[in-house]
């Protein structure tokens, strides 16, 4: 799927049972830059330190589930793609997750590799596909501002010119009338 000018999508994975963390870095360090962290706390503080595309987290975790890290994070990191991992008996939680739009995709144990490379890079190349075009429309704003700069100058000088032409007027009809 990776082609040598198309960037790796960096995968942070969440997961309180350390051999998860190792078994998930294993199967996927050639396909993505992968990150991982033990808890909900060290997500976000890796999600603060470095860009971060997609974070796929266990659902079950102590002190605080896959549902909330992604309910906590929302707001501070919108353009993270979010995605769950989960045991069957969780199912009807992430499908509420999913139909909130707080999930982009979720994952059953077992999870199979294939799949979850395959939705990563889904989920990557719709991602890169939205920077782009928010960049396009930044870009298209900044243009508009500046049109709108240029407008605004031209308009002062033509207010300008148009108080010295009223008061030229002012001066001839205060002649024409009698006045001073």
């Amino acid at each position: 799927m990776e082609t040598p000018q198309t960037p790796r999508p960096s995968v942070l994975y969440v997961d309180d049972e350390r051999a998860n963390l190792t078994a998930f870095r294993a199967a996927f360090r050639k396909d993505f830059d992968v990150h991982v962290a033990h808890s909900p706390e060290e997500a976000v503080e890796q999600l603060n330190s470095f860009r971060v595309d997609v974070m796929i987290t266990d659902q079950r975790m102590p002190g605080m589930t896959g549902i909330d890290l992604v309910r906590a994070t929302k707001e501070s990191h919108p353009e993270v793609v979010k995605m769950i991992l989960t045991g069957f008996a969780d199912h009807d939680v992430v499908m509420d997750a999913l139909n909130e739009g707080l999930v982009f995709r979720f994952f059953e144990k077992p999870w199979s590799r294939q799949i979850i490379a395959r939705d990563v890079w889904k989920a990557f190349e719709l991602l890169e596909s939205y920077r782009q075009r928010k960049k396009q429309l930044l870009e298209m704003r900044a243009n508009l501002e500046r049109g709108v700069d240029s407008v605004n100058e031209l308009l002062g000088h033509l207010t300008l010119q148009q108080d010295s032409l009223g008061l030229g007027l002012a001066k001839e009809l205060q002649e024409i009338l009698g006045g001073h």
